[in-house]
């Protein structure tokens, strides 16, 4: 994950001297995400995780540079909810956590036409997390302290159509839970097995549009010559 990290700021270093002003620019993006723990478990048991859908609250700004007209490099920071659906035999959880993250990211197609595929990675600060618990025609809310990790790397790959559209595929390198969460059974608050293997897999579907992008304007040729002209009264 630090590698990665690194070799995108050793590459706009290396072309840092070829960035004019005029390749600076903002964005921002909302998206809608969809999110799963394909490989979670309980113990020793597989649990469903159905893709749970979320369109609120996912907002993010970027800082954009054009480092030549077919390579870019964004650093941006976001707010999202994330989270997963549990089901079992016994019962459908809800967990989901609000996250405030940093992504850092390559772009590699037509920086003048605002289309091209990136590739990065980010680390998100995950807080207020909740968790739903259906049992027995029961709905109950709880909000368990230390449940999920609290720092948590992913890495990312997309794309960007020069209409705005966006998608992206998106992997936890780490488990959602901590390894100290266990879940507790409602009925008698009896406490289960930890959770196992809970790195999120997510997409997002999105629309993105450039704030400031500033174009630079051409500069008129230079006269040669200049003619005075006199008049006498």
């Amino acid at each position: 994950m630090r590698n990665i990290i690194l070799a995108i700021f050793f590459i706009a270093l290396l072309s840092a001297s070829n960035i004019q002003a005029q390749k600076i620019y903002s964005s921002n993006q909302i998206k809608l995400i969809f999110s799963n723990a394909p490989g979670i478990s309980r113990g020793n048991e597989n649990i469903a995780s159905p893709m749970r859908f979320t369109a609120f609250f996912n907002y993010s700004t970027f800082l954009n540079i054009d480092l030549t007209k077919y390579l870019g490099v964004s650093i941006g920071l976001e707010i999202k909810n994330i989270g997963v659906i549990l089901k079992d035999s016994a019962f459908s959880t809800k967990h989901r956590a609000y996250a405030l993250g940093v992504p850092l990211y390559l772009r590699i197609g037509n920086m003048d036409k605002k289309w091209y595929f990136l590739a990065g990675a980010q680390y998100d600060y995950l807080f207020a997390y909740k968790e739903k618990v259906f049992v027995d025609d029961a709905k109950i809310k709880r909000h368990p302290y230390n449940s999920v990790r609290p720092f948590i790397p992913s890495v990312f790959i997309g794309f960007k159509g020069k209409s705005g559209a966006s998608i992206s595929v998106h992997y936890m390198l780490q488990n959602f839970f901590t390894d100290d969460y266990r879940f507790k059974d409602p009925r008698d608050n009896h406490e289960l097995q930890s959770y196992n293997n809970s790195q999120l897999l997510y997409f997002t579907i999105g629309f993105m549009g450039d704030v400031n992008r500033k174009k630079s304007k051409p500069t008129p040729p230079a006269d040669d010559k200049q003619e005075v002209y006199s008049r006498n009264h």
